[in-house]
């Protein structure tokens, strides 16, 4: 008597393993380009914060005090001197050429002016395509000329007779103290890569979703895995789904060991809650892939979609440009990324050392993607499983 094949979830799962190992393409979507993007990031942002971005500077003064703000500019750790031109035209060929930032003026008279009591402001031209370039770039010159300012001041007063406790508190009579909140060293690590290193994530997640049941369609084989599962659908979508979900969630803890126990972003919350939204991160990221193959029913299509959706996601995260200020749509966009709910999680438990009720919202918001996902494609995979109509589609 034949042996009766087996069926059901078991079987479903042993046979995505044995597809998975048949092909060196999951390997490298899920382990090896995976780990590549990390060590790039870190690559490229190991040194924390921006250092040494270079800037041109024209003294047409010439004057001691335009000499020490130039060095006081140079001994900054984010700024370098790297020219010193003779006219503007130069200065700006430097910045079209790409060999600085910014150029600085010091124009002329410029301590002369200065001792008269007259305003003589130092100018500076900087590449505003450059966000954060432009802005540390600004932050530096406005820090060394109130600091040359100040001292210049005092230093007159000091000359009047005044004594110098009287003269310091006049020369700053009105003080700004900024105390910057959760990141105050202006880390880029614990800013952006702590949301680049799941940006990238995403990625591989739905590719590898859309592959994984794409294929069965393209291939023919699609009636062969519902056979598998007893033709039980739920069982041929948890078992497929199974074996990406426990290599993703290894790969989004090791992720999560990489940014706070080799990176030094701060971990001030939850690890727990932290372990659960990678857990629903992976998971729903895989329930959209899949429901974008059952109602596109074409493995192309589903991948460029994918790519659509997954690709700019970074820009509606609130990361860089803020949430509160984004329009309506650019708020709908970014509340239908399971992404940006991630990384508000990362941000309030890791980062600011929110209490754990705090970050429900966001767990119950990925529960509900995974939910809604899964539902919706359900019906319509039993359909296209079944269908030779959507079979052979590339």
């Amino acid at each position: 008597m034949p042996r009766q094949k087996a069926v059901g979830l078991r079987a479903v799962f042993r046979r995505e393993l044995k597809r998975m190992g048949s092909t060196r393409l999951y390997l490298f979507l899920m382990v090896v380009f995976p780990l590549l993007s990390f060590a790039l990031l870190w690559a490229t942002f190991h040194q924390q914060v921006p250092r040494d971005l270079p800037v041109a500077v024209h003294d047409a003064d010439h004057s001691a005090l335009s000499r020490r703000m130039i060095r006081m500019l140079d001994a900054t750790s984010t700024l370098r001197v790297a020219a010193a031109v003779a006219d503007m035209e130069t200065g700006k060929k430097h910045i079209l050429e790409k060999k600085a930032y910014a150029l600085i003026v010091f124009p002329l008279d410029f301590e002369k002016d200065i001792r008269k009591g007259k305003s003589s402001p130092v100018v500076c031209f900087y590449n505003a395509q450059y966000l954060l370039a432009g802005s540390l770039i600004t932050r530096e010159v406005r820090n060394v000329a109130a600091t040359a300012s100040v001292t210049l001041n005092v230093g007159l007063r000091l000359q009047k007779g005044e004594m110098k406790p009287a003269a310091v508190t006049h020369a700053e009579a009105i003080r700004a103290e900024l105390h910057g909140l959760f990141n105050p060293g202006l880390n880029y690590v614990h800013y952006l890569v702590n949301a680049l290193l799941p940006t990238m994530l995403q990625i591989f997640i739905i590719l590898v979703s859309v592959q994984s049941a794409g294929s069965e369609l393209k291939e023919g084989t699609a009636r062969q895995w519902l056979e598998c599962a007893g033709s039980k659908t739920w069982k041929a979508v948890a078992g497929k789904m199974l074996p990406q979900t426990m290599v993703f969630s290894l790969m989004g803890l090791f992720m999560i060991s990489l940014l706070y126990r080799f990176m030094g972003v701060p971990l001030r919350g939850s690890t727990g809650m932290i372990a659960l939204g990678t857990l629903l991160f992976v998971l729903s990221y895989q329930a959209i892939g899949l429901l974008l193959t059952a109602w596109l029913a074409n493995l192309r299509l589903a991948t460029s979609v994918s790519a659509f959706y997954t690709g700019p996601a970074f820009a509606f995260t609130g990361i860089t440009f803020p949430y509160m200020a984004m329009p309506l749509p650019g708020k709908l966009w970014a509340n239908i990324l399971p992404l940006t709910h991630y990384l508000r999680l990362l941000v309030e438990q890791a980062v600011r050392g929110a209490q754990p009720a705090d970050s429900l919202p966001e767990l119950v918001i990925l529960s509900v993607f995974t939910i809604i996902a899964l539902s919706a494609a359900g019906p319509r995979l039993a359909h296209v499983m079944r269908d030779k109509r959507y079979w052979g589609r590339t």
